[in-house]
């Protein structure tokens, strides 16, 4: 899986303070040769895991959402991506002071929404995430009805 699904790391970078993500992910020190920079490979691997929890509470009811380009996803969905990955790079040594009440409470916050989401009492609004000849359907059971006796029982009345 890449990175390219809910949120890129450029993405993730413009959408929070660049001193916070050295902090969290950063390598090389302040005075050496190149300074301080993010290490993008980390950053991926826990993007790779926003986008693998995520998925797992979208998928089974929108299969189309890995078709939808990045590019148009909802911003949402990237907030909360973004939201997954400053928690876990700040939960990444199990030190749970590094995590403080306003990151822990959109975590949490985050996954109630998806489960909504998962559930049915939350919909997603994205281009592409269904063709013009299915609905929010997962089961694939459709229903279909009589046409009503009523107008014909009346008529004349």
């Amino acid at each position: 899986m890449t990175g390219d699904r809910y949120i890129t790391i450029d993405e993730l970078i413009s959408m929070n303070d660049q001193t916070h993500l050295l902090a969290l992910c950063g390598i090389g020190g302040p005075n050496s040769a190149d300074g301080r920079q993010i290490d993008r490979d980390r950053l991926q691997t826990v993007i790779n895991r926003a986008n693998s929890l995520i998925d797992g509470y979208l998928k089974a009811r929108y299969p189309r959402i890995a078709t939808i380009d990045v590019g148009d996803m909802d911003h949402s969905l990237k907030g909360a991506a973004s939201d997954l990955v400053i928690y876990w790079l700040r939960d990444r040594v199990g030190d749970k002071a590094g995590v403080d009440d306003t990151v822990k409470s959109r975590y949490h916050d985050i996954i109630k929404w998806l489960k909504e989401i998962r559930d049915g009492q939350v919909e997603l609004d994205l281009p592409g995430l269904f063709s013009t000849t299915e609905t929010n359907n997962p089961s694939g059971i459709r229903g279909a009805f009589p046409p009503s006796a009523a107008a014909k029982a009346l008529e004349g009345y």
